[in-house]
């Protein structure tokens, strides 16, 4: 009876207030450089109807990178709405609020309605969540798959016939991103039955054939349209092209990132090692150890990718807030006011720390667009445009341009739309109609004499070089 008192005001609350920080700003502001406006400008390409939905479209070619779920659900709201800011993050902010419900959902089944409570309230105001969660990334699609597989995969312990859904949402979650990120929740699973049962998890065979059967029908289509560029990309390449030499890009950055992101939350084991509450997490044994287990080889692999992105972390926060809610309210049992106050101290505390993380990286998304909204009206679409800024997708995407080029001093293998200096004299004499923009304070000697400065904006020029 306590429980199910407890359980339907919390799930209920989490939801409506879910509702209302995803949502509340959900077209207040620009599409953001990098991934949003890219996959935003992927999503628009997809709805059009003119490319193949096995693989993204952008910036003027098939472009082999992450696979396209995301894509796949967010391009019927562009049909039928048309192309925008909440358009593009309606499944990422929607995901977020189901991911928010299952991280209660979890910690209800795995102990109590307050432990579900506790965690969510943790994962919540970990650095990189909410603003993460926020923007049209993929980030919460996948999170909100990964928790749902393990969720059924707790019911399937009961009830047998969960374990299809769990098949399932393990099989979408292999088509988020890429396989290497998508097998996680298949080792969550598989640690925690045996740490629990020493064996195999139930229905083995339906986790094992559900989501290989839904990989190889997207695979088998993927080389029936792309032929063996999407087998080497999509099979043989689960980094996406970030572990060319994993010695040599090695750190322990990754552990850095959890460290500042999960902040003062690390109070609570430290209390809790403290108490030596040895046996008061007997029933929550079994997680605390498997998804500590897989959390730390996670993050540990991370460090040998060349790309060092905090957000890839994300994965982990959910069960590292499970075993902190768990840590936490076994302390609130034996001294329930002074750990209820602390709590609300390192929660307002954790408010600051995840704004201050945020606020590591200054967005620049508002310049591009207001860019890109004028080079709309001013550039015909035939026309090619070279923008002399790194930070291009929000004004490729508000140009509605078929695809730009940039201005930078090395590329990687793949990165087509990066033109050096020295190769824009030859550029231009293959490409009569061409448009620069860039700041007014920066001198480029390709310009020269010729060229008609058209329109000024936000301290830019737009040269046309014909």
């Amino acid at each position: 009876m306590n429980k199910a008192k407890f359980s339907i005001p919390f799930g209920l609350v989490i939801f409506l207030t879910s509702l209302v920080i995803f949502f509340r700003r959900i077209s207040s502001f620009p599409l953001r450089n990098w991934d949003e406006a890219w996959y935003a400008e992927i999503i628009k390409n997809m709805a059009s109807g003119d490319f193949s939905p096995i693989v993204p479209f952008w910036n003027g070619r098939y472009y082999f990178d992450h696979a396209p779920l995301y894509f796949w659900l967010s391009s019927p709201i562009f049909k039928m709405f048309g192309s925008g800011e909440w358009q593009a993050r309606f499944i990422s902010t929607i995901s977020a609020v189901l991911a928010m419900l299952f991280v209660f959902l979890i910690g209800k089944r795995l102990a109590n309605a307050k432990v579900g409570a506790l965690s969510t309230l943790i994962f919540a105001t970990i650095g990189g969540v909410v603003i993460r969660f926020s923007h049209g990334n993929l980030d919460s699609l996948l999170v909100f798959l990964f928790l749902a597989s393990f969720y059924f995969y707790l019911e399937s312990e009961r009830d047998k016939k969960y374990g299809f859904l769990t098949g399932l949402a393990l099989g979408l979650g292999l088509i988020v991103k890429s396989w290497g990120v998508g097998v996680f929740p298949f080792f969550l699973i598989f640690v925690y039955s045996f740490f629990k049962n020493r064996r195999l998890p139930n229905n083995t065979l339906v986790l094992i054939a559900v989501p290989t059967l839904f990989f190889l029908l997207w695979s088998a289509v993927g080389y029936w349209n792309f032929g063996q560029t999407f087998i080497r990309w999509y099979w043989f390449n689960p980094s996406e092209n970030r572990l060319g030499d994993p010695l040599g890009n090695f750190s322990w950055d990754y552990f850095k990132f959890a460290f500042r992101d999960i902040g003062l939350w690390l109070t609570i084991p430290t209390l809790f090692l403290a108490a030596s509450y040895k046996n008061y997490f007997k029933d929550q044994k079994p997680f605390i150890l498997a998804s500590g287990l897989v959390c730390f080889v996670y993050i540990f692999f991370l460090n040998f990718l060349s790309d060092k992105s905090g957000w890839y972390l994300i994965p982990t926060y959910p069960y590292i807030a499970l075993i902190l809610g768990i840590f936490l309210r076994n302390l609130m049992e034996r001294r329930l006011r002074m750990i209820s106050m602390l709590f609300g101290i390192l929660l307002a505390m954790q408010y600051f720390n995840v704004l201050r993380i945020e606020n590591i990286y200054p967005d620049r998304s508002r310049v591009g667009a207001e860019l890109g909204v004028a080079a709309n009206g001013l550039i015909p679409i035939e026309d090619e445009v070279i923008l002399d800024d790194h930070d291009f997708t929000s004004f490729l995407y508000y140009s509605n341009q078929k695809h730009i080029f940039t201005l930078q001093k090395s590329r990687k293998p793949g990165e087509w739309w990066i033109l050096k200096k020295e190769e824009v004299g030859a550029f231009l004499q293959d490409h009569s109609r061409t448009w620069i923009v860039k700041r007014k304070e920066t001198n480029l000697p390709i310009v020269g004499g010729k060229g008609q400065i058209v329109e000024e904006l936000n301290n830019y020029e737009f040269i046309r070089l014909y």
